[in-house]
């Protein structure tokens, strides 16, 4: 089985399409097979079985793959692949259209879309606050950079002597909504204002102005 090109793109998402295209093909190869051995992969993404399992390893290491040993007849047991469930976030799921609709009920009734908009940044605030526990201020914005990375915004954190942060957002999982909704990026900024207390958060750089990634410039003063 040779793996479906029209599955291909439909499930690229912007996430997935950053990993290196060997690695990439073996995930689609999975979501398609369900679970399987490297010999069947190796068929799907044209692949020799070495290079194959060594891409897998590497896949298992970032905790996308799952690796079993399974009894298959006589002889040792073989390797068994599938999706990790961190992987399944590299799959489309339908929420920015899902978003995009909750959104355009908001703009056509006024009385609605204040309210919505409050719960949701008081939401976000809510879990930041929460998630944000390390007592040091390089602590707290490490967490935030993880935080980021599983909402899907491919953070790159730099360290600036002075205890100051360059943090540039690769991708944004909601750029399909930001041209209609630029309450979003202000949430945004909100958030990660919550990982500096007391401190500065600078946009220095704007998708929606465009520049290829947002850029934000943190400071501590504690």
């Amino acid at each position: 089985m040779r793996l479906n090109p029209s599955m291909a793109a439909e499930t690229l998402t912007p996430q997935l399409e950053l990993l290196p295209p060997a690695r990439r093909l073996l995930l689609l190869g999975l979501k398609q097979l369900g679970e399987a051995d490297a010999e069947a992969l190796a068929r799907v993404a044209y692949l020799s079985v070495p290079a194959v399992r060594a891409h897998l390893a590497g896949l298992a290491r970032l905790g996308l793959v799952t690796i079993t040993r399974r009894p298959e007849g006589p002889g040792r047991p073989r390797n068994r692949y599938a999706l990790a469930p961190r992987a399944e976030s590299l799959f489309p799921h339908g929420y920015a259209r899902l978003s995009h609709w909750i959104l355009e009920a908001a703009e056509r009734d006024p009385a609605l879309r204040r309210p919505l908009f409050r719960s949701l940044v008081e939401h976000l605030l809510g879990r930041a606050a929460a998630a944000f526990d390390a007592p040091a201020p390089a602590g707290r914005v490490q967490q935030l950079a993880e935080a980021l990375e599983t909402i899907g915004y491919y953070p790159l954190l730099e360290t600036i002597p002075g205890s100051k942060w360059r943090l540039t957002l690769r991708h944004c999982p909601f750029a399909e909504l930001i041209a209609d909704h630029r309450e979003i990026c202000a949430i945004e900024e909100r958030v990660i204002a919550v990982a500096v207390p007391g401190g500065r958060v600078q946009r220095a750089a704007c998708r929606v102005a465009g520049e290829p990634a947002c850029t934000y410039l943190l400071q501590s003063f504690r």
